[in-house]
């Protein structure tokens, strides 16, 4: 049985902002590849979920990350120890971009 989005969601709760931005990062390149892809021939097809279960699933678990990842902002960044300073090079970090 699949976990919903909502199970999944809950399981970083309390995650760091950069642990939800990687969640945030994979299932939007998991959504981008179903969209850019969805017509093309895909052996991926005959898997259980099928990919368009699993696009949806994505949808779902996006909506449900978006609101820990902003939670995740506001305690870090807006209420917490790091400063908006400390933003930029954190995320030129995380993308490699140093």
């Amino acid at each position: 049985m699949m976990m919903s989005p909502a199970q999944y969601a809950e399981q970083f709760e309390n995650a760091s902002y950069q642990e939800i931005l990687k969640v945030k990062n994979e299932l939007v390149s998991e959504i981008s590849k179903f969209e850019h892809d969805y017509d093309m021939e895909d052996p991926d097809w005959n898997i259980c979920p099928n990919p368009d279960v699993r696009y949806q699933w994505n949808l779902g678990a996006l909506g449900m990350i978006a609101p820990l990842l902003s939670k995740a902002f506001n305690r870090e960044y807006e209420w917490g120890e790091k400063g908006m300073e400390d933003y930029g090079g954190e995320m030129r970090e995380f993308y490699g971009e140093v």
